[in-house]
């Protein structure tokens, strides 16, 4: 069996003495997984060994117990209410899941199983369903969160997707197609691809949807850039954007007016406008391997999971400037949720 394909190259070195996992298709970079997680003020985070951790968004402090899932979560999506929690599991013996997390309560609802080495899941915005990326089938598992039902059925996309995200009209998921340098558009209501794969950058890992819907940012891991999709067409821009080295996850701010994207190879954030489609400023520097980032409800903070040593940067989006100390959360945080008022950021961990 092989490991999720997101798991970056340190996370093998790091985890290999204790996994008994065939290590094969690495990518180069961290991941990110751009999610969204109530009342309470905290954050959640998604970790290898099969967790996720709550921040108190108040004090930027860790609040009670890790929420154990399934092996090796990757991605995590919440509902539009915040009163769940929904965990990318890549690893099992045949096939991922999805663990089903009461966020109030902390416990587990229920696990559904999806496809092969799913990575990242995002809900519609009226809460009826939920895409897992399936990298290890090529293919989009739709999951009726409703009725919790088994996948209702499989999409075939391009090779070994990672991102995906839903437009907030609800009709559109695009998917980004890792090994195959593409994104593929799925209607919704149809549950089929609706245009030819979309060509953009080398390796793309991470993608954002505007608030407005007409614009999808990607990033290209391998080309270090930025494509620019303009949804009215579904045409990519014919520049993209510089970024750092090894762009790996990004989250477009909630006026619409900025994209922060982290860099996993040199440390970094960059900083896009959307009026230009062009970095702001310095890049800021951060945590080592900035992996996942999100961006509170406000547009006032950004936080971003790094790798080395396990932490969570929090950046005033006013100054672009992070906090004098992360917030220590454990090994190897890979995806980030914050709750839709801002009070919690779910942390997913191994």
């Amino acid at each position: 069996m092989r490991p999720p394909s997101q798991l970056t190259s340190l996370i093998i070195q790091g985890r290999q003495r204790r996994s008994r996992w065939i290590l094969t298709g690495v990518l180069l970079a961290g991941v990110a997984i751009v999610a969204e997680a109530s009342a309470q003020k905290d954050a959640l985070v998604s970790q290898f060994r099969g967790g996720v951790s709550v921040i108190d968004s108040a004090t930027d402090r860790l609040t009670g117990r890790t929420i154990r899932t399934g092996s090796f979560p990757s991605g995590i999506a919440l509902s539009p209410g915040g009163d769940r929690a929904y965990v990318v599991n890549a690893g099992g013996p045949r096939r991922g899941s999805v663990t089903v997390v009461d966020t109030e309560t902390k416990r587990t609802i229920k696990v559904i199983a999806v496809g092969r080495f799913p990575e990242q899941i995002s809900t519609t915005p009226n809460g009826r369903f939920a895409y897992v990326t399936d990298s290890g089938s090529d293919a989009v598992s739709v999951i009726n969160l409703k009725s919790n039902d088994p996948t209702l059925e499989s999409v075939g996309v391009g090779h070994r997707p990672i991102a995906i995200g839903i437009t907030p009209d609800g009709s559109r998921a695009y998917v980004s197609n890792a090994g195959s340098d593409t994104v593929s558009v799925i209607d919704t209501a149809t549950h089929l691809p609706t245009v030819k794969p979309i060509k953009v950058g080398g390796y793309p890992l991470a993608l954002a949807i505007t608030p407005d819907g007409s614009r999808v940012y990607v990033a290209n891991a391998r080309s270090n850039s930025v494509s620019v999709i303009y949804t009215a067409t579904n045409r990519s821009a014919a520049k993209s954007i510089k970024t750092g080295i090894s762009p790996s996850a990004l989250a477009v701010s909630p006026d619409g007016k900025r994209v922060y994207v982290s860099n996993a190879r040199d440390d970094t954030i960059t900083v896009v406008s959307t009026a230009t489609n062009k970095p702001v400023g310095r890049p800021i520097k951060v945590v080592n391997r900035p992996t996942a980032i999100a961006i509170s409800p406000d547009g006032s903070r950004a936080y971003v999971s790094g790798l080395e040593p396990g932490t969570v940067s929090v950046i005033n989006t006013a100054t672009n400037k992070p906090a004098d100390e992360p917030i220590r959360v454990g090994p190897f945080p890979l995806a980030l949720a914050v709750s839709p008022d801002g009070s919690r950021v779910y942390v997913v961990k191994n």
